[in-house]
């Protein structure tokens, strides 16, 4: 890879970073605003609504946009083009529907918890403009234009506290934060029109999910199978340790927040990077992966000394107060956890360029699976050390499970180059 190549690349992934960083800020300073105002049970019904905008995010994503950064990232102009139009036809239509399930949900819920009935309700409306705001923070990274969307979040950001602080003085519920969060992202989508000058066409949906539901329905389900590890896992904490435990390692994993942040930023640009990569050549594919992988889980281990080392003398107590004392002890496995979850970041991306969503969910599938199963083993057993070392145990095993995988997809690949005849 020349000096200039790697420039470009290097630049495109700190696009994604400081993007992921302006996108983690505006989630931060909206839960803050509900915290001081509402307390634990607005937070906690937000957290709810949050978790049904995830399912919807995800569900957008896989049928829309993962399909447009595998194989539009290499296209020429004018098919991108029309790409990100039905792409984001497809993003608006999972925001109607998922935003009519979340109304209906939210009226259904109003004799149980009238707050958490209001918050689906106010979400259900706002959900099609944060589906469409999503769909273009990967069309521009499809396009290697980062910057926009850098800009795009950047003034949706700035709106959203604009308006969030003049609610705390306004008087603000719940409602009203969320259709600030929904309502400013749905300006920031109509801002991405603009930006990119194309129009999202709803009537090409259908299109666009039949050509690629090869990929669409594969990656439906792996991020599913994702999101839903993701939140069981908790559960096992609450259940197997009690709350104490599922705060210790709520801390612990708190203070690798910088290496989660970091992780994000560069896998929402993992994608196309892999694919331009793959247009390069064979080798160009497995490179970019080895430097993606090894550079991150090299920041997470330089991060996790740091912690080791720095923290026990008065910094974790400062940031984490009571809770450093649990969370102390289970920060080795919680860094061993993270270094592991980095390592899968190259196979991911290189496995998902070659096209192969059948081994991206098969393998996600099953490391979820064992993620689920060796947390709750070893909650069982040890309660929070248990959970967390099982969890380290299952990242360690799926690491090297993506990498055995891409390794055969990248062997298919070249003998496949080979009988067609064409350059590796």
């Amino acid at each position: 890879m020349s000096t200039n190549l790697r420039r470009q690349v290097a630049g495109r992934l700190g696009w994604g970073i400081a993007d992921q960083a302006v996108s983690s800020l505006g989630n931060f300073l909206l839960g803050v605003f509900v915290a001081r105002l509402l307390g634990a049970t607005g937070l906690g019904a937000l957290g709810l609504a949050f978790l049904a905008y995830s399912i919807a995010l995800n569900c957008s994503r896989a049928l829309s946009t993962d399909a447009l950064m595998v194989r539009f990232s290499v296209a020429d102009d004018a098919k991108r083009r029309e790409a990100v139009a039905a792409a984001g036809g497809v993003a608006l239509l999972v925001g109607v529907v998922g935003g009519a399930l979340c109304v209906g949900i939210g009226f259904a819920m109003r004799g149980v918890s009238g707050t958490t009935g209001a918050a689906f309700i106010a979400l259900g409306v706002v959900l099609p403009g944060l589906m469409l705001q999503d769909s273009w923070r990967s069309a521009f990274f499809a396009a290697g234009e980062g910057h926009k969307t850098f800009l795009n979040d950047t003034v949706w950001t700035v709106l959203m506290i604009g308006g969030l602080f003049a609610g705390q003085y306004l008087g603000f519920g719940l409602t009203a934060a969320l259709f600030t969060f929904g309502g400013t992202a749905a300006i920031a989508g109509l801002f991405g029109i603009w930006q990119a000058g194309v129009l999202p066409r709803p009537a090409a949906a259908a299109g666009w999910l039949r050509s690629h539901s090869d990929l669409g329905v594969r990656f439906l389900i792996e991020n599913v199978v994702l999101g839903a590890g993701g939140q069981i896992r908790p559960l096992i904490v609450a259940a197997t340790g009690g709350l104490a435990a599922a705060g210790a390692i709520r801390g612990a994993e708190m203070l690798i927040g910088p290496v989660a942040a970091l992780l994000m930023g560069v896998g929402q640009v993992a994608v196309p990077e892999a694919a331009r990569a793959l247009g390069r050549s064979d080798r160009a594919l497995w490179k970019l992966c080895s430097a993606l992988s090894g550079g991150l889980a090299s920041m997470a281990l330089a991060w996790g000394v740091v912690i080791l080392l720095v923290f026990p003398l008065g910094l974790g107590e400062l940031v984490l107060g009571s809770v450093w004392l649990g969370a102390e002890a289970l920060v080795l496995g919680v860094i061993v956890s993270a270094t592991a979850g980095c390592m899968q970041v190259g196979p991911s991306a290189g496995l998902r360029a070659l096209g192969r969503a059948d081994q991206t969910m098969q393998v996600q599938v099953i490391v979820t699976s064992l993620f689920v199963a060796l947390a709750t083993l070893g909650g069982f057993f040890w309660q929070a050390q248990g959970v967390v070392w099982g969890s380290a145990s299952a990242s360690v095993f799926g690491a090297a499970l993506w990498w055995w995988k891409l390794a055969k997809a990248r062997r298919e690949h070249v003998a496949g180059l080979v009988v067609a005849g064409a350059p590796a």
